[in-house]
């Protein structure tokens, strides 16, 4: 059997760009490396270390759909021409895989816009695609260059997601609930990827509404000049709630004293009330606790409970200009 005839087989079988990789090395020696259109490795096969390094383009129907890089001890003509052979079986190889994924991707965009939607009946189309939409997810909404799309689908479906474009964004749906990681990680992945600044702006919870609060997170992110960053609803705080093409102050609220509320609800304690008073005395525990018609040491044993369930810092300016608006929201609407 011919190398070429190897490589159809194999190609054939189903052996992927890994199989072919291997067959080249086994066939020329040194180290083979195979890469797709827009520069990712697909498979590397071969052992060898230093040498001349040389690169040749997969050309498939006119189209450059990938690249064969090999490296080792350099190579006569008949060794350049038998790599420029395997490089163009490789192609029709790689054509075909990329035909197939985006195949897939549109399907798999689909369902991610339908969810985004409120459609129903869409959790028997994402189980096709491994998406249990029983587990928490967060939805990213991305901004970049005009490649990332592209970038965005291989990195959704790397990590267990889906990727669609949608309303001039592309939108990410991710499994687990941090959205200031998925947001994160995303923004530098994708920006280092394709070499330009991608911003991302993300949100947990219903499909349908984290992906409204995750493109009004963005819209604050743009706006701050935070192109090239990521972050979440909860990680802007209240600038993201006042920025923001639809406001929710009730998020912005649970997400600020959320536990405080719970803590007073489950306990009957009163320590919403007692930071209401804390603030409006200009954070003195003695002009509070007229406020509050209770002694100073009780004042003082409220804040160190009201310490423990914010966490440190909750008095430093940014964060304190927070609770007080969140104490104001809280006058102004029911929750």
């Amino acid at each position: 059997m011919t190398v070429v005839e190897r490589l159809v087989a194999v190609a054939a079988a189903g052996g992927g760009a890994g199989g072919l990789a291997e067959v080249v090395a086994d066939w020329l020696g040194g180290v083979v490396v195979i890469t797709d259109a827009e520069g990712r490795e697909l498979a590397r096969a071969g052992r060898g270390r230093g040498g001349r390094t040389l690169k040749i383009a997969a050309i498939a129907h006119g189209r450059r759909v990938g690249e064969v890089s090999r490296s080792g001890p350099e190579l006569d003509g008949d060794g350049r021409r038998n790599l420029d052979v395997a490089a163009s079986v490789i192609a029709l190889e790689l054509l075909v895989r990329a035909c197939a994924f985006a195949a897939e991707e549109r399907e798999r965009g689909q369902v991610l816009a339908d969810l985004i939607a409120g459609r129903p009946d869409v959790q028997a189309r994402a189980e096709r695609f491994g998406v249990d939409l029983d587990a928490p997810h967060s939805v990213v909404v991305l901004t970049g260059p005009p490649r990332l799309a592209a970038a965005a689908a291989h990195f959704a479906s790397a990590h267990g997601g889906l990727s669609v474009e949608h309303e001039d964004h592309v939108v990410l749906l991710l499994p687990g609930a941090d959205a200031a990681d998925h947001a994160d990680r995303s923004s530098r992945v994708l920006g280092a990827e394709l070499r330009k600044p991608v911003t991302a702006g993300a949100a947990h919870g219903e499909i349908a509404s984290a992906h409204a609060e995750a493109r009004r997170c963005l819209t604050a992110l743009l706006a701050l000049g935070g192109a090239g960053r990521g972050a979440s609803a909860e990680r802007l705080g209240f600038v993201g709630l006042v920025l923001g093409d639809e406001p929710e102050p009730r998020r912005f609220v649970r997400a600020t004293l959320g536990v405080l509320l719970d803590h007073d609800a489950r306990r009957g304690t009163h320590l919403v009330p007692t930071l209401r008073a804390y603030f409006a005395a200009g954070r003195s525990p003695t002009r509070a606790k007229e406020l509050l018609n209770v002694h100073v040491n009780t004042v003082t044993q409220r804040l160190e409970r009201i310490s423990s369930l914010l966490g440190p810092g909750w008095q430093e300016p940014g964060r304190a200009l927070e609770a007080e608006l969140a104490l104001r929201l809280l006058d102004l609407i029911r929750m």
